[in-house]
């Protein structure tokens, strides 16, 4: 038996918070909020049956608060008060919301990356094959052009010492901006061009 007991006044000075579980009330106990060297602390001074994971709600203002820490204090060997570190339903729904995104894509065109990643490898497409797929899936209205490129990019790889001159390809420039993926691909094959792979 707890030879424990707790003052009148403190626990008329109390609030009564109702313990939620599943669902369901599964109880009650007087409490109070800590103060700042507690922050997000409620302490029941009680012994009850309280878990992570349970709702404390508050029957003055029916605030509902979820135990992420709970954790007794022991008074002659014996549960007598709990610590109950929280989230306001708020944090709670936002903590839930923020850990799974959706992402609605319609349409994905060259080397992309989508969601929360923390390693990405990406295989650049760099051969003169490669970039010729690439331009027949481009409008009409950029094809010609494209073969240009396609052109210019052949003559400069088949050319006995092959050699990328600044501002080669300038008069690309507003296509290759076009169209991404093409950048990414033409940009792999300089890559490959000048460490001679």
């Amino acid at each position: 038996m707890n030879q424990f007991q707790i003052p009148k006044e403190l626990i008329n000075a109390t609030q009564i918070f109702q313990i939620e579980r599943s669902k369901t009330i599964i109880g009650e106990a007087h409490g109070f909020f800590c103060g700042k060297n507690y922050p997000n602390t409620i302490q029941l001074i009680e012994n009850t049956d309280i878990k992570n994971g349970d709702w404390l709600i508050d029957s003055t203002t029916g605030q509902r608060y979820y135990s992420v820490d709970t954790h007794p204090i022991v008074i002659h060997g014996v549960p007598s008060n709990w610590m109950v570190k929280y989230q306001t339903e708020n944090q709670y729904n936002s903590s839930r919301n923020s850990s799974s995104t959706i992402f609605n894509i319609q349409s994905v065109n060259g080397t992309s990356v989508i969601g929360n990643q923390e390693k990405v490898v990406l295989n650049v497409i760099s051969s003169l094959s490669d970039i010729e797929q690439l331009i027949h899936s481009l409008p009409d209205s950029d094809k010609a052009k494209a073969n240009e490129l396609l052109a210019e990019l052949h003559k400069t790889e088949s050319s006995n010492h092959p050699v990328l001159v600044e501002g080669a390809l300038s008069k690309f420039s507003d296509l290759i901006k076009k169209h991404s993926d093409l950048l990414t691909a033409v940009g792999g094959w300089a890559v490959k061009l000048l460490i001679g792979n």
